[in-house]
């Protein structure tokens, strides 16, 4: 595997022979729990770890009696909160606000690893929601914009990946994370100036309700507001660390490509205008190729771009190389 990480270029470079054997490799290969992201420390991130199985007051419990759980929240959740015999099962932990720290990545593997210890379980019913601080984007709507074009064109590699090891979206995902890249395209197609004339992201129209929650995005930033952010609400519930970190990792590093010089708008805006948005069911499917044009825009080394790989394809699918 070292000799793809160390490999200088894009991924689309190799041959098929390489990329047949990456995959080989890939079906041993492990991701690792890293210190830190190596991102921007003000960049401000917030965890919902959603489970069932587990007592929500055993659960609030064991947080409440840490010290370095103080600011975190053990709540109900609609989606995954039962009553039996007058207990209260399953709910949601929900971090404070988080940066790329090694203390704060350390305190996120310990919240897992309680609810792993309660018998906490992720189902088809618990998702996984990150919340990004508004100031990631800067204050240019264009970043927004081109958040938005750069999601839509490859939501369907997105969704699959951020299903972890889930070949496939919890059965509620329409009623609470739907996807953006059909109602954005034709919200381009039928309001005039659609993005020409967007000033606040919170016009996008965007709600609890879809993959990107845009409701508390009213104004650009440049600081750190606790109270403003995105929520990514697409992700399976999990409670590997792994995969939460890696998940994370994505995120972060689409907002920062967007945001950079490296964003190619010619392309991204031939890509956005030739976009024909697919069915949810069709996100099951592997699409190799564009998985790979994916991370090579948006992943700066390839560790990265080989820890997004082993996401985006499950254990036992079988990936051909067109």
């Amino acid at each position: 595997m070292e000799d793809y990480i160390n490999f200088k270029g894009n991924l689309e470079k190799l041959s098929k022979k390489d990329l047949e054997l990456l995959f080989i490799k890939l079906q041993n290969y492990k991701i690792a729990y890293a210190d830190t992201l190596n991102v921007d420390k003000k960049i401000s991130i917030g965890v919902e770890l959603e489970f069932e199985n587990a007592s929500l007051e055993g659960v609030k419990q064991e947080f409440d009696k840490d010290p370095q759980f103080q600011y975190w929240q053990v709540i109900t959740d609609e989606s995954c909160t039962s009553y039996t015999n007058n207990l209260t099962i399953g709910g949601e932990v929900t971090s404070p606000v988080l940066h790329d720290l090694k203390p704060d990545w350390q305190t996120l593997s310990n919240a897992t690893q309680i609810l792993k210890n309660l018998k906490a379980k992720s189902t088809n019913n618990t998702s996984l929601h990150i919340h990004l601080g508004n100031q990631i984007f800067g204050l240019n709507i264009q970043n927004v914009i081109r958040f938005v074009k750069v999601w839509c064109i490859f939501e369907h590699v997105i969704f699959k990946f951020a299903y972890g090891a889930d070949k496939t979206y919890r059965p509620k995902i329409l009623y609470f994370a739907h996807s953006i890249a059909d109602a954005t395209k034709l919200k381009c197609k039928h309001i005039p100036g659609f993005f020409e004339y967007l000033t606040i992201p919170r016009a996008l129209g965007f709600n609890k309700k879809w993959a990107i929650n845009f409701a508390n995005f009213y104004d650009l930033i440049a600081t750190e507001e606790s109270n403003e952010a995105i929520e990514i609400r697409i992700a399976n519930g999990t409670l590997e660390k792994n995969t939460i970190q890696n998940t994370i990792n994505l995120y972060i590093k689409l907002i920062n490509y967007v945001c950079s010089d490296r964003y190619d708008e010619k392309l991204i805006d031939r890509l956005f205008k030739r976009l024909i948005p697919k069915s949810i069911i069709e996100y099951d499917d592997i699409y190799i190729n564009d998985a790979i044009k994916f991370a090579d825009l948006i992943f700066e080394n390839n560790l990265d771009k080989i820890n997004f790989l082993k996401q985006y394809v499950k254990e036992d699918e079988t990936v051909f190389i067109r």
